[in-house]
């Protein structure tokens, strides 16, 4: 389990240090938000579909499910932390402090909440729920997150209007 993290964290170093300030130089910070989901979407299929990879059993194998999961913390660490403050930076002190506890409160840690909720309701209405259909949780999950993100991505400002907004913020101070 510590060569695993340890893995995790080596990769969302170099994401975070080496790929991403490359990448983010050239590419809107909207499109980075839009790939994420795609991203979760592509390895939850593979989890929900695993005939599509050659896996003849019909259920994810240990190393696929464990790609999954290295993926998405790593983008986690790395890509949604990168993103989180690149939307902030243009916002004024109180949507940027305020708004930044409020939605790190209700909605990171009301979503984890409610996601175990229904996992723990989908377990005592049908009983033990096996890794497949898990696997198509997390796909319809994954397919929510892309929609959400795909719509909400169009509010993420420029980088044009980001520095525009910071210019004017740091003029008016």
């Amino acid at each position: 389990m510590g060569k695993f993290f340890a893995t995790v964290n080596v990769l969302s170093c170099m994401l975070q240090f080496g790929v991403l300030p490359a990448t983010s130089s050239f590419t809107e910070p909207s499109v980075l938000w839009k790939g994420m989901p795609v991203i979760m979407l592509v390895m939850t299929c593979l989890l929900a579909f695993p005939k599509l990879i050659g896996n003849a059993s019909g259920d994810p194998s240990l190393n696929m499910v464990a790609s999954a999961f290295l993926v998405m913390k790593t983008m986690e660490f790395s890509v949604r932390r990168m993103l989180d403050e690149m939307v902030y930076v243009p916002l004024d002190y109180e949507s940027r402090f305020v708004g930044k506890e409020v939605i790190g409160v209700l909605g990171y840690r009301f979503g984890k909440s409610a996601a175990s909720l229904a996992l723990s309701a989908l377990t005592s209405s049908f009983g033990t729920v096996g890794l497949r259909e898990l696997s198509y949780f997390t796909t319809g999950a994954a397919g929510l997150w892309l929609g959400t993100a795909w719509r909400l991505s169009a509010l993420v400002p420029t980088r044009a209007q980001a520095e525009e907004a910071y210019a004017k913020m740091k003029k008016d101070s």
